[in-house]
């Protein structure tokens, strides 16, 4: 039961940590970059992906069309608030966000951002991985557990833990490359 429930977590944890850095932008544009921006739609925050067509066209550019034409004032400022650093051009029916070559500096910028938020994930796991601890504990205590299951128990969680940390790192490791050699 605590090791199902303790992989289930850590699994949700490394798809978030996945998720959250697919949106670090690299050369070649994808839409994972600006479907989850805030757009005022009516008196309350959507993700673009609800409200807008979002596509790529090759090499650098995203192209975005709003369903509804009257919410291309709302999508322009939250693409021009948002920390992509762009400035939206509207053509038509269309905003565009042309995608300018990673510099040198900004390359290194994202890599620590990377970083820091991989951190700030292994700072998650650990506080799921203590919670689960104090449960076993609290089960020992009350004998609803024996010490030798305390114990297996323990060993099975760090090795989960271990294994989600090397999943962290080959994530960060893949979008690292995927950043320099853009």
């Amino acid at each position: 039961m605590f090791i199902e429930r303790f992989r289930e977590q850590t699994k949700k944890l490394s798809d978030d940590f996945f998720n959250e850095i697919l949106c670090f932008r690299t050369a070649r544009p994808t839409t994972a970059l600006v479907d989850d921006i805030k757009v005022d739609c009516y008196g309350s925050l959507s993700p673009l992906k609800y409200i807008a067509s979002v596509s790529i066209k090759l090499p650098n550019i995203i192209i975005i069309e709003p369903w509804d034409e009257g919410l291309m004032t709302s999508v322009k400022k939250a693409l021009e608030t948002s920390s992509l650093g762009l400035t939206p051009s509207q053509e038509g029916k269309e905003i565009k966000l042309f995608l300018p070559p990673l510099g040198k500096e900004r390359k290194n910028e994202l890599l620590k951002l990377i970083s820091a938020k991989k951190e700030e994930f292994r700072i998650k796991l650990r506080e799921i991985r203590d919670k689960l601890l104090g449960e076993i504990k609290e089960g020992f205590d009350k004998k609803e557990i024996s010490e030798d299951e305390k114990f297996r128990l323990k060993e099975e969680i760090e090795k989960i833990v271990e294994e989600t940390n090397e999943t962290l790192d080959s994530q960060e490791k893949q979008k690292t490359d995927e950043i320099l050699n853009s």
